[in-house]
């Protein structure tokens, strides 16, 4: 059997300012797009097991913070294949991105997995879509686990609340100060204070071909 395939970025190609230490970034999702559709040479397939050895790349991961209608936050406890971040909560929906997952442009790519990652993780309606709103990007480069991924930050906003798949038990609506006091994963706090540096702003929903990844 082939070894999994997923989706890798050259750090050296990537914008640095894209890459705090341990930071968000935010960032209006037609400049990411643009950038990783034109940067398209600096991508590549990498078996996981490689990837995750090798700093010198970086897996990107669409990392969808769920919130309902009256904005409360869907937060679990970790404990599904990543076994370095076990007994830490998440606010993150995310995955790899992988071979059947390719579209046309690495942007369409990775939004098509963010897509994939809501129908396995939740049970969805096909009348019941989430809203999607791209805020910015995350990053560390303290952890093993961080040097080697690269997330970026989706918020996808449901009309009801979903049913949680079988690695999301014990799934739990919280307001995001409430979120914001469990013994988070980093890219959790990230994502939860670029949640609120953005919100603000009232970016609008992602729409039409940018919101289905085609």
């Amino acid at each position: 059997m082939s070894a999994r395939e997923i989706l890798v970025l050259s750090r050296e190609a990537m914008p640095a300012g894209w890459l705090p230490r341990e930071g968000a970034v935010a960032l209006a999702w037609e400049r990411v797009a643009a950038w990783l559709d034109a940067a398209a040479a600096a991508c590549r397939w990498m078996a996981r097991a490689e990837a995750e050895r090798d700093p010198r790349w970086k897996q990107p991961i669409p990392y969808l913070l769920l919130r309902d209608a009256g904005g409360a936050v869907a937060a679990y406890e970790r404990a599904g294949r990543e076994g370095r971040l076990h007994g830490l909560w998440s606010v993150g929906l995310g995955g790899h991105v992988e071979r059947t997952d390719e579209r046309p442009s690495v942007a369409a790519t990775l939004l098509a997995c963010a897509r994939r990652e809501i129908a396995e993780e939740l049970e969805l309606g096909p009348a019941d879509p989430p809203e999607l709103r791209f805020l910015g990007v995350v990053n560390e480069d303290v952890t093993e686990v961080g040097l080697v991924h690269w997330g970026l930050v989706l918020e996808a906003r449901c009309g009801t609340r979903p049913r949680p798949g079988p690695e999301l038990g014990g799934l739990r609506w919280l307001r995001s100060e409430e979120a914001a006091a469990l013994p988070l994963e980093r890219w959790s706090r990230l994502a939860l204070g670029l949640l609120a540096e953005t919100h603000a702003s009232g970016r609008p929903a992602m729409r039409g071909a940018a919101a289905e990844g085609g």
